[in-house]
C-alpha cells in the first residue's frame, strides 16, 4: 500500500497561461491589467510583476507575448486606440460642421471614459510618459497615431468648408488636441461625474450657449424691479 503524499510533496499549481484560456485571451487579460497598473502607478513605477500579478499570471510568462515593458506599453497603448478609434470614426462620420464633428467626438470620449475610468487615465498621462522617457518617445515616433488622423480630418473638413481658415488650421489643430488632452486628464483626476459637468459646460461652450449675452444696465434695472 502506498503511502499517503505529504501536502509538502503535493504538486503546487502552476501559474502561467490560466487553464484552458487560449493564447489571444491571455493577451487580452495582460494588456487589461497593463493598462491598469500604468494609469495607477506610470510606467517607471510599474513592474513586469505587478502587471503579472494582476493578470493571473507569472512574469516570465509576459515574455511569451511582449520581448519588454516598453513593448508591453506600446501594446497597451496600440490597444486603448483600438477602442476609441473605431468610436471616434462612427461618431464623427454623419456630421457636417467641424463644431459638430468635434463635438460628437468629445461626446464620445465622454461616454467610453464612464464605462472605462482607466482609459482615460491611462491616455491621459501618455504625454508626460513621452517627456520622461525616450524608449516611449521614439517607439510613439514611428507609430502612426489614428486619433491625430482624425482630428486633422476635421479640421481639414472645415478648411474646405471655409468654416476654418487655412491659416488658422493648425492652431485649431492644436486646440482641439490640448482640450481632448485636458478633458481626459480632468476625467482621471475627478471622476466620471465632474468630467460629464466640465464636458457638458465645454459643449456648450462650442455651442455659443455657456456665457449669457450681456443685458443693458437699464434692461437689467428695470428687470430688477
Amino acid at each position: 500500500m502506498t503511502a499517503p503524499r505529504s501536502p509538502r510533496s503535493r504538486a503546487r499549481p502552476r501559474r502561467g497561461r490560466p487553464p484552458g484560456a487560449t493564447s489571444d485571451a491571455t493577451r487580452a487579460r495582460i494588456l487589461r491589467a497593463a493598462r491598469e497598473c500604468f494609469a495607477r502607478t506610470g510606467y517607471a513605477g510599474t513592474t513586469n510583476q505587478q502587471i503579472a500579478e494582476h493578470a493571473g499570471i507569472t512574469a516570465p510568462a509576459i515574455y511569451q507575448y511582449y520581448d519588454s515593458k516598453t513593448a508591453l506599453y506600446m501594446a497597451t497603448v496600440k490597444d486603448a486606440q483600438a477602442e476609441l478609434v473605431p468610436k471616434f470614426r462612427e461618431a464623427v462620420a454623419g456630421e457636417k460642421t467641424t463644431r459638430g464633428a468635434f463635438r460628437a467626438l468629445l461626446a464620445a470620449s465622454g461616454v467610453m471614459h464612464e464605462q472605462d475610468p482607466s482609459l482615460a487615465a491611462f491616455l491621459s498621462a501618455l504625454p508626460i510618459e513621452l517627456r520622461r522617457e525616450d524608449d516611449i518617445a521614439n517607439a510613439m515616433a514611428e507609430a502612426p497615431s489614428d486619433v491625430l488622423e482624425i482630428m486633422e480630418g476635421i479640421v481639414a473638413r472645415g478648411v474646405r468648408a471655409r468654416e476654418i481658415t487655412p491659416s488658422a488650421a493648425p492652431h485649431v489643430l492644436s486646440m482641439f488636441l490640448a482640450c481632448t488632452m485636458g478633458l481626459s486628464l480632468y476625467a482621471a483626476s475627478f471622476g466620471a461625474d465632474e468630467y460629464r459637468a466640465a464636458l457638458d459646460a465645454f459643449l456648450a461652450l462650442l455651442d455659443g450657449t455657456l456665457l449669457a449675452k450681456r443685458i443693458p444696465r437699464r434692461r437689467a434695472r428695470s428687470a430688477a424691479r
